[in-house]
This record gives structure tokens, C-alpha cells and sequence, in this order.
């Protein structure tokens, strides 16, 4: 911002000098191939120098302002039967595009997408895990629970626009009540309550069970993980298919992390991953970055299919 100011500025003094130079070719002397030249000071109007002065002084003004003053819009969530709340206008960046919450109680941001920009596509927050799509027109609601006090920022599919949950300390009486809560104790609070977001707003398929005996599912990878949540059974192989779209370098690696999986997806080709779940239980997959993430469900096996492959195993080994 300084080397911008001190250019501006030099060119305010070259302007605002009230001086051009003009070359004014002179008579040819007598010895030919010899030119000489002579340079002569042309005075400006007075109110010429004047508006260029106070132009270049409005223009550093501007500057001033925007690098130094101009601060983000803000607005505080307001309270409603329990969950503080706040409409975001996504419209050229954030409206407003700071929040201000407090800590311990859950928060419900309404995305008013406006901007058919590509870039706007996506909101992420990074610290609470959580990667949505906002459709065009649409108001898409996105709900967590900060339990820290602190700034969270959330920002576009690009990082290009950026917003901030502030986070502030519960005043008074909601503190204690929400101290209360057992919950809100455990530092693993942000993981679960962003695997009920995935639950409640995401697709989600079952695998389908090969004649080998193998879990099979496709998942693409376009605007993040679609479906984003996949159900297995515990103790069968899984493959998984995952067909990639989307060539931003967000998606040039696959996490799995409980089955200590990391593999490079290739642009518009189809990589499978292949593991098997010995427990019940949800694992994350997601993005090399850390920005999108899915769900891998692992529900206990069912008995009727337990038996099925029980039996053929059997039948092989006979």
C-alpha cells in the first residue's frame, strides 16, 4: 500500500507542477548532420493545477480510507426459542460479513445467495468442518455450535471472499447454563455436531452387496462429495469409486484417515479405494486440503446377510 501511495503522490507532483516540456526544433546551423534541440517550460492554467491537486489528494484520501478505516460490516446474531441467527446476503462478497455471536449456543446462518458468480457457489467453514453448496436464489441455512470464543472465518469456494463468526464469551446467567450441559465439556463437540449437519441435509446411499461379497458405491466429486454420506456393513471389503470433476487442486488427494488411506485422484477418471470396516461406527473422508468432507457410515452386519454369506462360505470350502 506505501509503494502505491508514494507512486500516486509522485505523479500529484509531476501534474500539479503546472509545467510540460515541449521540444521545439531549432534552425538548422551551417555544418550539416548537426541538430540541436532546445526545451521550453509551458505554463498550465492555474485552475488546471488546482483540480489536479485536489483530485490526487481526493484519490489518496479514498485510499487511506479503504486500507486504513473502512471496517467489514458487522452484525449481531439475534436470539430466537434458543438459536442465534442471522440472514448473510451473498451478493458480491458477505452482508454482513462479520457476525457476532456468543459461545455455547447453537448458531443458524441463512446464506441469501444473489451473485450467479461461480465463486459464490460454496461457503465453507474450515474450523467447524463444514463445506455447503448455496443454490442460486435460494436461502440455505447452515447451523453449528461454537463452544470457544474466538474469530472463525468462513469464506468462498475460491477463498477469494471471507466473512468472520466472531465468537464472544456468554454473558452473565447464559453462561451458567450452558455449563451446565455435560456436552458442551467435550472438546469433540464441533466433529459430532458437523456429522448431525451431514445426517440432516446431505444425500446419502447404501452400498449394494456384490455375489463376491464385496460393498460397492460410487461417489462424485464435483461441487464436493456427492453422495457425502456412504452406508456399509462392518466386516465386508468396501470398494469405493470415487469418479472426479472438479479440477480444483482442493481434490488432487483423498483422505481417509482411520484407514490410513491417501490416494491421488486423477481429473476425470474413476479411482477406486479399497478397505474393510471390522467396526461399527462413522469415518470422515475428505479433501487434501481439509475443506470438504464425507461421511463413511459402518452399521453392525445384518444377521439375514451374515447367515447368506456364512452359508456360501461353507459351500466353497466343502
Amino acid at each position: 500500500m506505501v509503494g502505491r501511495l508514494a507512486g500516486l503522490l509522485g505523479l500529484i507532483l509531476v501534474m500539479g507542477s503546472g509545467t510540460a516540456v515541449a521540444q521545439m526544433p531549432m534552425e538548422m546551423p551551417a555544418t550539416e548532420g548537426e541538430q540541436r534541440t532546445q526545451f521550453r517550460r509551458i505554463d498550465q492554467p492555474l485552475g488546471v493545477k488546482g483540480a489536479v491537486a485536489a483530485g490526487g489528494l481526493a484519490l489518496i484520501g479514498l485510499e487511506l480510507w479503504w486500507f486504513l478505516f473502512s471496517k467489514p460490516k458487522s452484525q449481531k446474531a439475534e436470539s430466537r426459542q434458543g438459536i442465534q441467527e442471522v440472514t448473510v446476503m451473498v451478493d458480491g462478497g458477505y452482508d454482513p460479513s462479520r457476525v457476532v455471536v456468543n459461545a455455547g449456543q447453537p448458531v443458524r446462518l441463512n446464506f441469501d445467495r444473489k451473485d450467479p458468480s461461480s465463486c459464490l457457489e460454496e461457503v465453507r467453514f474450515p474450523d467447524f468442518r463444514i463445506a455447503q453448496e448455496l443454490p442460486l436464489n435460494q436461502v440455505t441455512p447452515i447451523e453449528f455450535t461454537p463452544n470457544k470464543p474466538g474469530r472463525y472465518e468462513f469464506t468462498c469456494g475460491m477463498n477469494m471472499f471471507r466473512g468472520i463468526v466472531d465468537v464472544q464469551a456468554a454473558e452473565g446467567g447464559t453462561a451458567t447454563a450452558i455449563a451446565s450441559v455435560p456436552q458442551s465439556a467435550h472438546p469433540t463437540d464441533q466433529v459430532t455436531h458437523h456429522t448431525e449437519h451431514l445426517t440432516n441435509s446431505t444425500s446419502s446411499v447404501e452400498a449394494t452387496m456384490t455375489s463376491a461379497g464385496i460393498q460397492e458405491a460410487t461417489v462424485t466429486v464435483a461441487k464436493g462429495y456427492q453422495p457425502k454420506r456412504v452406508i456399509v456393513e462392518a466386516g465386508y471389503p468396501i470398494h469405493l469409486h470415487f469418479d472426479r470433476k472438479n479440477l480444483s487442486e482442493c481434490y488432487d488427494q483423498l483422505l481417509i484417515p482411520e484407514f490410513d488411506v491417501a490416494i491421488d485422484l486423477k481429473p476425470d477418471q474413476i479411482t477406486t479405494v479399497e478397505f474393510t470396516p471390522a467396526q461399527p461406527g462413522e469415518y470422515e473422508f475428505m479433501c487434501g486440503m481439509k475443506m470438504n468432507y464425507g461421511m463413511i457410515e459402518v452399521r453392525p452386519a445384518k444377521t439375514s446377510s451374515s447367515k447368506k454369506w456364512f452359508s456360501q462360505d461353507s459351500i466353497r470350502e466343502a
